[in-house]
């Protein structure tokens, strides 16, 4: 009995000795290897895909290894993923990896000239969160190649666009594309449902970088794109046309205005009209009158009469007419006004969205400082 009591007291006292230590995220040694182990257990039941992956990574040619910080959402995790299909191998943070090792604290960029590199020695890259990439100890990564990627945009559901912000999975296929594996990228890629639309994404800036025969040709080759980009951006903006309330100018109100000014030329044409009329109304009644007392025109001012109340129909038709065409005209206008002042929303809100995405890509360039 008593031994069992000293070891249950032996217990609290190591949960309450080691309880510091889990809270502190040092990424120490010890710490990392627990971190590693337990997010490699994590796993469901492979499915039928992931079966016939694993055995086609059994042949794969690249050596793929990865730094887990078990920062990631395990289901979501795509380093983790080619973990348990078998492409890629976790590593201590002690271990000192000898191939290309993928960070964002190297001075150079990947190319062609490390395809020898990739194929003797293998890829690896680091699985962290990109919210917490700044409590990486990238320093602590012992590596005998250390790569930058170039610009490349995501294709990853949860960074879709975005350009650099690459998962694991994106990362070692653009490390592979670069380098001359096109069929091993594509393999790797074939374990995600979208992992096919980051190389049609990307298809021109892979099939320019391939081209190149050093870093600085890549990094070349990545600016100019950088720049083209940003000045198509600045001509679509120059083309636009804003009035000054920041929108931009509806075409169709000059051409109501000029259908306001003819509509009036109309209306002061027919009230001229109107007043000849009058005027022909009290002759007409005048020589009524007159004739009044004459049996023998009797017959004539009923044939008259007849005529007019035929004439004022047609008039009256004519009005009606009339009116049913403006109000179409108006009710058309309206729809128009209404469309052109929703379009011009959205392209103001577009415009926006455009220039918030070129600030942020400024920043992320400021960021690499790429020689």
């Amino acid at each position: 009995m008593s031994n069992k009591v000293g070891n249950s007291k032996n217990n609290k006292n190591k949960a309450i000795k080691f309880a510091p230590k889990h809270k502190d995220k040092s990424y120490d040694n010890e710490d990392f290897n627990a971190v590693s182990k337990k997010s490699s257990s994590v796993g469901d039941l492979p499915t039928k895909g992931e079966e016939k992956h694993r055995i086609m990574a059994l042949s794969f040619p690249i050596k793929l290894s990865m730094w887990d910080f078990g920062q990631c959402d395990s289901k979501k995790c795509t380093g983790r993923k080619l973990e348990r299909l078998g492409y890629v191998k976790s590593i201590n943070l002690t271990h000192k990896f000898k191939g290309i090792v993928l960070t964002p604290s190297a001075k150079q960029s990947i190319s062609p000239a490390d395809r020898d590199i990739v194929q003797n020695l293998g890829v690896s890259v680091v699985d962290c969160s990109w919210a917490k990439v700044d409590s990486i100890p990238f320093g602590k990564m012992k590596g005998g190649h250390d790569r930058l990627l170039p610009f490349l945009i995501a294709a990853n559901p949860v960074n879709y666009g975005k350009p650099f912000k690459l998962t694991c999975v994106e990362a070692v296929a653009a490390c592979l594309f670069i380098t001359g594996f096109t069929a091993e990228g594509h393999q790797v890629l074939g374990g995600f449902k979208w992992g096919s639309s980051f190389y049609k994404v990307n298809k021109d800036l892979f099939e320019k970088y391939i081209l190149c025969t050093n870093s600085q040709e890549v990094v070349q080759i990545q600016n100019e794109f950088i720049a083209k980009c940003e000045q198509d951006q600045k001509d679509r903006a120059a083309n636009i046309e804003y009035d000054e309330f920041g929108l931009q100018l509806n075409p169709n109100r000059v051409l109501r205005n000029q259908f306001d000014d003819n509509d009036e030329e109309e209306n002061g044409d027919e009230d001229y009209c109107d007043d000849d009329d009058d005027d022909d109304d009290d002759e007409e009644e005048e020589e009524e009158e007159d004739h009044e007392c004459d049996s023998e025109c009797d017959h004539d001012e009923e044939e008259e009469e007849e005529e007019e109340e035929e004439e004022g129909e047609k008039e009256d038709e004519e009005d009606e007419n009339e009116n049913e065409d403006e109000d179409e005209e108006e009710e058309s206008e309206e729809e128009v006004d209404e469309e052109e002042e929703k379009r011009q929303y959205r392209l103001k809100k577009e415009l926006q969205k455009k220039k918030a995405e070129e600030k942020k890509l400024q920043k992320q360039m400021g960021k690499l400082n790429l020689k």
